[in-house]
């Protein structure tokens, strides 16, 4: 018993001194004892080894290892799961302060703001780290409610103090700021936040946390650098070196840089061969192989992953994913088999798996196996959509086999399911069941009800449709993979050139460029659809929007492209042909030519109908901005100018948006007539106007600024201080900015009446 005690406090000894290895060492001997398990968790723990430190904690009784658990499956990335394991513990331990806060930081990352306010009403925390605790659940809460700024300095004053601030408490502190610093000023801003986290603290518990996170700003920025990463890919220690290295594959491959994500990811391999993310990095390796259709690769990849994977859940992933690679082989008896047993082996996949599993059984035509999948997804998923899939798959199979059962399943589907958006699908194969045997009413009678769209042989229009779902499937994941869904919209593209759907799979394409800024690319999709079908309901759509893609190009010809574009929208008479004219204008304002634009925002502003109120106050606006640019060389324009910003200020249903900027470039342009006093007045009507019921933000800023500007020019320090303090008070996102510009004021003029 001495001895026992003595191992336990030297390997409590070790831990409090960083040296887990050790620790773990020592406790080895006492695998089987409580005691001993539970302090081998919190060394697993300590050293961020969460995913071995989880079941040990699962597996114990004691109060620490149910707060334990909890941590452990938050820093997998599984909340909803730590909340389940603290709720009922804090029922049963009303008392229990840490376990109280603890489930308040986890339920306002779900944003159940509600319960987290009861919580802390209830909850009077007496240690300093528990009151450092119920300060971060504040600042959360401040930024739940959109108070971003004092949010901001609430986690940067916790991160300040590290007395009593735990490795957890500092990394939430650290991840809130750099939520704060999203909502203050966009994803550029925020990963610096957590790069200098990972330089200062690259041992901590809670690094893979952090890299999580920090990956997916990365993925948020439009071109993020690779710069740290590669760093720390270089330094030691080798925990998050491997960790780098993994998130710089992630961030390459979603930047398609194919070779580069294949030569970090065969880097780790051999340099981490037995870390946690290795499954993960197999998968991104038979990805890459598959991206290029290379199918030995890929299923290589996919065994070193089931080789490298710890738990069920892990191996009934990857058992689907090598089922998936399979099918698409032909090899069905196989894949069939994987994905049965990935639905044994995981409940989370059981309905998909098992879905997959029928339709591998149909595609070797083993009815019977079909049956017995069928009936498993029926026993455990009776509500189950993919139900309907099935009886459908079935019958169409069954009719290109020459089943005589076939017509008995499609008219059961039917029957069953009436209104199911396949409907047409069975029509059509019954049809050509009817026609091969010589029924040529019944062969018209379902053509008749069939969707014309669908008019085609019956293996086509299920092979056509099945590929075009894929597309609106993979985009409608979550997260969403959009290099996967380009992949699978070019090759429905290469594969069926004279679709019906062709428009639409274009359509889709486009949109997902031009939502990566791959402009190029987009207005390629996008005019193409045009040139192809020309009648087409997206016509007008996508010539508009190649126009704006090759807005957005910085190279020779795109201008020129663009105002072509948008000049063939315009002379369709559509939808779009005033919002054409628009950007037309925007093109030729851009280029210099401000009384062309003039000229077409005039054609907007007279015609009939009149444009709705938001395209109508845009080209009221960009005609004044046009005039004012020609009033630096003839006054009388800026007199031009400052008429149609007032009638844009006056105009009936104006929003604030547009009345504030019509105000603020009215005194911007009194200035340029050097009549500051009236600029004064009207900047000031900006300030006046912005009640708290319509605050309006950005141009109410930049009013009182250039407002307080000419005050200090003029030398009226305390008319200046009284516009900055006005807009301190405001509580906006430049408040800060007044605040510290009015104790510079009072500071340097020594004003503090």
């Amino acid at each position: 018993e001495e001895r026992r005690a003595a191992t336990l406090a030297l390997a409590e000894a070790l831990l409090a001194a960083g040296q887990h290895d050790e620790a773990l060492a020592e406790l080895k001997p006492l695998a089987a004892d409580p005691d001993a398990r539970l302090l081998q968790a919190h060394v697993f723990a300590a050293a961020g080894r969460w995913a071995e430190a989880l079941p040990l904690y699962r597996d114990l009784a004691p109060d620490a290892a149910r707060l334990g658990e909890a941590e452990a499956l938050q820093a997998l990335g599984q909340t909803a799961r730590a909340i389940d394991v603290l709720e009922p513990f804090v029922r049963a331990h009303p008392g229990s302060v840490p376990a109280r806060l603890r489930l308040a930081a986890l339920l306002i990352e779900t944003r159940k703001l509600k319960p987290v306010r009861e919580l802390l009403a209830a909850t009077k925390p007496t240690t300093p780290g528990d009151m450092k605790w119920r300060r971060y659940i504040e600042a959360r809460m401040l930024l739940a409610e959109g108070q971003s700024a004092p949010a901001l300095a609430a986690f940067t004053e916790l991160t300040r103090d590290r007395e009593h601030l735990t490795e957890h408490l500092l990394a939430a502190a650290t991840l809130g700021s750099a939520e704060a610093r999203i909502a203050l000023a966009g994803y550029d801003e925020a990963d610096k936040e957590l790069e200098t986290f990972l330089w200062r603290y690259p041992e901590s518990p809670w690094l893979e946390l952090v890299f999580r996170r920090l990956d997916q700003i990365y993925a948020a920025q439009k071109n993020p650098a690779e710069g740290e990463l590669q760093k720390w890919t270089l330094k030691p220690p080798a925990r998050r070196t491997a960790l780098a290295r993994y998130y710089l594959a992630k961030l390459q491959i979603r930047g398609m840089k194919w070779e580069k994500a294949t030569i970090t990811l065969d880097l780790f391999v051999p340099n981490h061969p037995s870390h946690p993310l290795l499954p993960a990095v197999h998968l991104m390796r038979s990805d890459l192989a598959l991206q290029r259709r290379d199918f030995p690769a890929a299923e290589r990849a996919l065994e070193a992953a089931q080789r490298a994977a710890k738990t069920d859940e892990v191996r009934a992933e990857i058992e689907l994913r090598t089922g998936l690679v399979h099918y698409q082989q032909g090899k069905h008896l196989l894949a069939a088999q994987l994905f049965r047993s990935a639905a044994q082996r995981d409940p989370r996949l059981r309905e998909r798996a098992t879905f997959d599993a029928a339709l591998a059984a149909l595609g070797q035509r083993n009815f019977d196996g079909f049956l017995e999948d069928y009936r498993e997804l029926t026993t455990h998923f009776p509500d189950s959509p993919l139900r309907s899939e099935l009886i459908l798959e079935q019958g169409l199979t069954q009719a290109r086999a020459g089943d005589p059962r076939a017509a008995d399943t499609l008219q059961l589907f039917g029957l069953h399911f009436p209104t199911h958006a396949r409907l047409a699908e069975a029509r059509l194969a019954l049809a050509e069941l009817a026609f091969a045997a010589g029924d040529h009413d019944a062969t018209n009678r379902y053509l008749r009800i069939a969707s014309p769209a669908s008019v085609a042989s019956s293996a086509a229009a299920a092979d056509l449709h099945a590929e075009y779902l894929a597309i609106f499937v993979e985009d409608a994941k979550q997260p969403r993979d959009e290099e996967a869904v380009i992949q699978i919209a070019r090759a429905f593209i290469a594969r069926q050139p004279q679709s019906p759907l062709l428009s639409e799979v274009r359509m889709k394409l486009g949109q997902i460029y031009f939502r990566r800024d791959d402009f190029a690319n987009a207005e390629t999709q996008f005019a193409t659809l045009a040139r192809e079908a020309p009648q087409s309901d997206y016509a007008e759509t996508a010539l508009y929007l190649a126009g704006e893609s090759a807005m957005k190009q910085i190279n020779p010809g795109s201008v020129d492209r663009a105002l072509g574009l948008f000049d063939e929208v315009s002379k369709r008479r559509g939808a779009l042909e005033l919002h054409a004219r628009q950007q037309q204008a925007i093109v030729q304002s851009r280029l210099g030519k401000e009384e062309q634009a003039i000229t077409l925002y005039d054609i907007i502003l007279a015609a009939t109908p009149a444009p709705e109120p938001e395209l109508r106050f845009a080209a009221m606006c960009g005609k004044g901005d046009n005039l004012l640019a020609l009033g630096q060389k003839d006054p009388a324009k800026t007199g031009a100018a400052l008429g149609v910003f007032d009638q844009l200020a006056t105009a009936p249903g104006v929003t604030a948006v547009w009345r504030n900027q019509a105000l603020y470039k009215k005194a911007k342009a009194l200035e340029q007539l050097a009549r500051n006093a009236e600029a004064l007045t009207a900047y000031y009507d900006v300030l006046a106007k912005s009640a708290a019921d319509d605050r309006e933000y950005f141009w109410y800023y930049k009013a009182g600024f250039d407002a307080a500007r000419i005050f200090e020019a003029q030398e009226q320090w305390k008319s200046a201080l009284a516009i900055y303090e006005k807009m301190a008070a405001a509580e906006g996102p430049r408040s800060a900015e007044a605040r510290a510009r009015v104790k510079h004021l009072r500071l340097e003029k020594f004003i503090w009446e």
